[in-house]
């Protein structure tokens, strides 16, 4: 019971020390970028914003991709239906913002909901826009987000740009925190560059590459963005540049835990049935964050009881200590401090939280997204939808 115990418990303190390293490393590369000098001409830019529901920080996030610090883009706000909650949001703004574009997409049929609702605003763009760039409605941007994530498109360095965001924690609830950890994880993997693929919530593809790889076709299809762009560039030799400095804020105030856990679930279920390769590397990955929790609480707890031998308790000891500082110097990464025990709680939670959502996604055949219940085929292929009956 050592050695297993000890292996994985060394592997995760590897993992988490690979990945601090990547962080690390992440202000000096988005620094570099920022100091390459600018092409000669910035391409025209579509800005695709889907938006659906209602968010608190809705109106702020799109008021801050409206005022971009770029000198030739159009925004282009999609909703599903004029009644949806965020339809009268992009009313009043367009109002205050008379350059940018509303589209009522109407119901998807066959595919994601917001994978029309992006068709349909670059329809709207049309054969003008050089570089589409597609963001979520609820990230609040930096006034160069969109120039940090079409620079190297510009710059003639590829074809597809992507960028991540961070959550800011406003308070230091387990649940608040281990979406802010789980969050800052797929961030840092993002960076590692076996792992980068697109990210829908802030991503640019030159628009003849968008073209030429039937981007269209494939996402009329689907039930996701991102996710299925990740299933096909791979294999026809296509890499996505990551735009270190291209990072959205999310903030986070009290959050619900049937949120976060809805929030997981997709993220899962979109491997699964998009990069089903990499679906299986997470179960691995899963196992890494897993056992080695358990190995350790259950040597402390027989030791308690006087039933665990002396080297498999200084083992346990002496992996709790190691997995606690890495976690404290992985504070660094967020964006405010939070203290080191909630911290530290919130792992526990992200660790029990991921096992239950990939052992649940084992059995899926789909997913629910904004109300919307989708059966999910091979490849991310939608081959059935259930709305609710208000839409």
């Amino acid at each position: 019971m050592l050695l297993p115990g000890a292996l994985t418990a060394l592997a995760q303190c590897l993992l988490f020390l690979l990945l601090a390293r990547v962080g690390r490393r992440l202000p000096a590369q988005a620094a570099r970028d920022a100091a390459l000098p600018p092409p000669d001409v910035w391409p025209r830019v579509a800005l695709v914003i889907p938006a659906a529901g209602s968010h608190p920080r809705m109106a702020q996030a799109l008021k801050s991709l409206l005022c971009q610090n770029y000198p030739r883009y159009v925004p282009i706000l999609v909703t599903a239906g004029e009644n949806d909650e965020a339809a009268a949001l992009t009313r009043d703004l367009q109002k205050q913002f008379p350059s940018a574009r509303r589209v009522v997409a109407g119901e998807a049929r066959g595919c994601g909901q917001k994978n029309h609702n992006s068709l349909c605003g670059v329809r709207a763009a049309g054969e003008t826009a050089e570089v589409l760039v597609f963001c979520d409605s609820t990230h609040p941007a930096g006034p160069d987000f969109v120039r940090t994530l079409v620079k190297p498109i510009a710059r003639g360095e590829a074809d597809f740009t992507t960028g991540y965001h961070q959550v800011r924690p406003n308070d230091t609830r387990p649940v608040t925190l281990a979406y802010a950890l789980c969050v800052l994880l797929m961030r840092l993997l993002q960076a590692f560059a076996p792992f980068t693929q697109p990210w829908g919530g802030a991503m640019a593809i030159r628009r003849s590459a968008f073209l030429r790889y039937g981007i269209a076709g494939l996402w009329a299809g689907n039930v996701v963005d991102d996710c299925s762009l990740a299933g096909i560039l791979p294999d026809i030799g296509v890499r996505v540049r990551l735009c270190p400095g291209a990072v959205l804020d999310t903030e986070a105030d009290l959050h619900p835990l049937s949120v976060w856990r809805a929030w997981m679930d997709r993220q899962v279920l979109f491997l699964k049935f998009c990069v089903p390769g990499q679906w299986i590397l997470l179960g691995f990955l899963c196992f890494i964050m897993a056992a080695p929790l358990c190995w350790a609480a259950f040597v402390l707890c027989a030791a308690s009881l006087h039933a665990a031998a002396g080297p498999a308790v200084w083992g346990a000891l002496l992996y709790t200590g190691i997995l606690a500082g890495l976690l404290r110097a992985w504070r660094e990464f967020l964006p405010v401090p939070v203290p080191l025990l909630p911290w530290l709680r919130a792992f526990v939670c992200a660790v029990g939280m991921f096992v239950y959502v990939y052992a649940r996604s084992v059995t899926a055949a789909g997913l629910v997204w904004h109300g919307i219940e989708y059966k999910v085929g091979r490849g991310g292929k939608v081959t059935g939808m259930r709305r609710p009956k208000s839409f």
